[in-house]
């Protein structure tokens, strides 16, 4: 008896009609956007990325034991967290980019109605930055189990409205990402998928990409990070992904960015990257500051959200 064969990953040029790429993601729940970094930008998220990955050893911590389990991350990547701290003009410039927004704002923002009194209300929400990181699996890196990147937000999958997710993964190639380095392991159709259906390695694809080209993957898409077969000396032996996640801006953010970001890089950020990242409250208005005002009109200021900078380097000073 023949076994099929997984579906694979539709790879599109950034160049292509936006629409195009919003329909592979409705249809396969993720696609590989290639040409999304020009050379250039490429070359830049590399070199600054550089030296924080020198100074890092092997992740070994347990701070997630407890809400995602001991494997969820397993022996042999190097990963730096909170990039808007340490890269953030590549940053500002990846979050800029028409293919980021566009597929962001298409499945993470939505407009409702509701009545205050007797009047019909228009609402609507936007999209913001969710987490971003620099992953490296080095040869030896164990497989990832396949999960939902949506299970930090505690949402079940509802079939009356599969599209529903509250963030959206990007994993931008810095490297060549081959099966054998590692490349993220992928089923497509998955987030159709109720949650009582188990994924398993045999219905997986995988994203092999070259540097430059990014994974998109909706919240509710069953993937994982693979495994590094490689030999130390293999040309691609290091595989490299950054990740650049966003959700929609009335959840809790999954990766508090305003507290890892010095409140002096903030202060220099331009007013459209604060805004994604967390420094302005939702277009719905949750997340505000006392009366109902936006975080980053107290950037600015010697109190509160202005004293986080004051606070960090008292706290530095004192160890």
């Amino acid at each position: 008896m023949t076994v099929p064969m997984p579906p694979s990953l539709v790879t599109i040029d950034a160049s292509e009609p936006l629409e195009k790429i919003y329909e592979i993601i409705k249809r396969d729940g993720g696609v590989i956007v290639k040409n999304m970094l020009s050379p250039e930008l490429l070359a830049e998220c590399m070199s600054a990325i550089e030296p924080h990955f020198k100074t890092r050893e092997t992740y070994t911590s347990k701070a997630t034991h407890d809400e995602l389990g001991a494997d969820f991350f397993p022996k042999g990547s190097k990963r730096v967290y909170a990039l808007l701290s340490k890269i953030p003009d590549q940053l500002t410039k990846i979050m800029r980019l028409d293919v980021w927004q566009g597929i962001m704002s298409r499945f993470l923002s939505d407009e409702y109605y509701s009545y205050t009194g007797e009047k019909l209300l228009p609402q609507k929400s936007g999209y913001m930055l969710a987490s971003t990181a620099a992953l490296r699996l080095v040869p030896g890196a164990k497989p990832q189990p396949l999960h939902r990147d949506q299970i930090a937000y505690m949402v079940r999958p509802d079939p009356s409205n599969p599209l529903f997710t509250p963030m959206v993964g990007c994993l931008i190639a810095g490297s060549k990402c081959t099966y054998k380095n590692g490349a993220t392991a992928v089923i497509p159709g998955s987030h159709l998928w109720g949650p009582d259906r188990a994924p398993k390695q045999s219905e997986c694809t995988y994203a092999e990409m070259e540097p430059g080209s990014a994974l998109f993957c909706l919240g509710s898409t069953y993937h994982a990070a693979g495994e590094n077969i490689c030999e130390l000396t293999d040309e691609d032996a290091l595989r490299t992904l950054f990740a650049v996640f966003a959700q929609r801006d009335y959840y809790r953010q999954d990766q508090e960015e305003i507290l890892s970001t010095p409140i002096e890089n903030a202060r220099r950020l331009p007013e459209d990257i604060l805004k994604l990242s967390g420094y302005h409250k939702a277009v719905g208005g949750a997340g505000y500051v006392e009366d109902h005002q936006s975080p980053h009109e107290f950037l600015q200021l010697d109190y509160g959200l202005g004293q986080f900078g004051h606070g960090a380097r008292a706290i530095k000073n004192a160890l």
